[in-house]
């Protein structure tokens, strides 16, 4: 078996390099991956994002990221996209960040995301990763709890 090194050093085998190794992560991750361009334009939509948020990529590629971004949300959004690409940080890249998103079918998500800022050799912003998961369930749940936990200390302090 013919082996050969990658660029950090490792051996791999032949024909495995890291473009193939950061597409094959990219199309086989089950969490959502998404990058959009200076305008939030979307470039790449892989899989897991097509199951997570119901659209495909031929359905979303090309289109504004407002098509996942709630309506009341998105003024917001576009104020911190925007300043992002003014100033070359967000202060989301090493933090989850936690927002409502829409399926295609209208029904709200609950998802966390981190980003990267894409720079190309100029050290230019090209564009914005982001890698989702859905959390709707453990959301709603945790919601239960909150609730049921308020009601229990409503009934102590009535007592």
């Amino acid at each position: 078996m013919s082996e050969t090194v990658s660029t950090n050093g490792q051996s791999t085998k032949e024909g495995v390099t890291s473009a193939w190794l950061a597409e094959a992560v990219v199309t086989e991750s089950a969490e959502a991956i998404v990058v959009t361009d200076p305008d939030g334009i979307i470039l790449l939509w892989n899989e897991g994002a097509a199951r997570i948020f119901g659209f495909s990529a031929a359905d979303v590629v090309g289109q504004s990221l407002d098509v996942i971004i709630p309506e009341k949300l998105r003024a917001r959004h576009w104020q911190g996209y925007q300043q992002t690409m003014l100033t070359g940080y967000t202060r989301y890249g090493d933090k989850l960040l936690a927002v409502p998103a829409l399926h295609s079918d209208g029904h709200r998500l609950s998802i966390e995301f981190s980003v990267a800022l894409l720079r190309d050799e100029t050290d230019q912003i090209v564009g914005i990763s982001a890698i989702m998961r859905e959390v709707t369930e453990r959301r709603e749940a945790e919601k239960a709890l909150r609730t049921k936990l308020s009601e229990l200390q409503s009934r102590v302090e009535a007592d």
